[in-house]
């Protein structure tokens, strides 16, 4: 029951985050629009800002063609000399990487099964059904990331029975971890506060806020 009412939360907060991520997508053009067309009504801090820009513009550019200089005259070739030696404690750990190995093999034929069970209830050229065919698409996908996790939430869907190991509760915590870090970060930008603010005086005080960092 726990493993379900993770997975039923991180599909919420994952589709909770896809809505927010397309709702930044579109602020974002609005945002900078409005941030030209404010910066058009006062015309002194518009001198400023295009100075600024002008000034980290040439910066980076000067960065960069300091950092290719550097690059140029740096030797290419490094060469072992006959008495050099390499410390044995500098060896891979052969034993730790077959482990690795062997466990990331157990997991993926673990994927490749269910994943083999999913296609069965949803492919096209078995089944004429939209909403299947889109799950077998997001399936495919899981598949080929080594998402263990979409593959699980999948299942559960389609009442595909697995065994978890445990691992998968901790992975679980972590992937909602990620995503709810990913939407208060998009919650603490510029656009996120611009888009949702419905006062104008708060708006334009945003917008300024944006200008000031950026001519600091």
């Amino acid at each position: 029951m726990e493993v379900k009412k993770l997975l039923k939360e991180l599909e919420f907060i994952e589709s909770d985050f896809e809505y927010r991520n397309e709702i930044i997508s579109e602020a974002d053009a609005q945002f900078i629009s409005s941030i030209n067309q404010f910066l058009q009504n006062h015309p002194d801090l518009k001198e400023i800002y295009d100075n600024k820009v002008t000034e980290k513009i040439n910066q980076s550019i000067k960065k960069n063609q300091e950092s290719s200089d550097e690059n140029k005259s740096e030797p290419t070739d490094i060469h072992i000399q006959e008495d050099d030696t390499i410390d044995e404690k500098e060896e891979p750990n052969n034993i730790e990487e077959d482990k690795e190995e062997t466990k990331n093999t157990k997991h993926f034929s673990k994927i490749k099964k269910l994943y083999r069970e999913i296609v069965k209830l949803t492919h096209p050229d078995k089944i004429k059904n939209e909403r299947l065919n889109e799950i077998y698409l997001k399936a495919t996908k899981y598949y080929d990331e080594f998402n263990k996790i979409g593959i699980y939430a999948i299942c559960n869907e389609l009442s595909i029975q697995y065994e978890l190991e445990e691992e998968d509760v901790s992975l679980l915590y972590e992937e909602i971890q990620k995503y709810q870090q990913k939407i208060n970060f998009i919650e603490q930008t510029y656009t996120w506060k611009w888009y949702n603010c419905e006062d104008a005086q708060q708006k334009d005080q945003i917008l300024l806020n944006y200008i000031k960092l950026k001519i600091k």
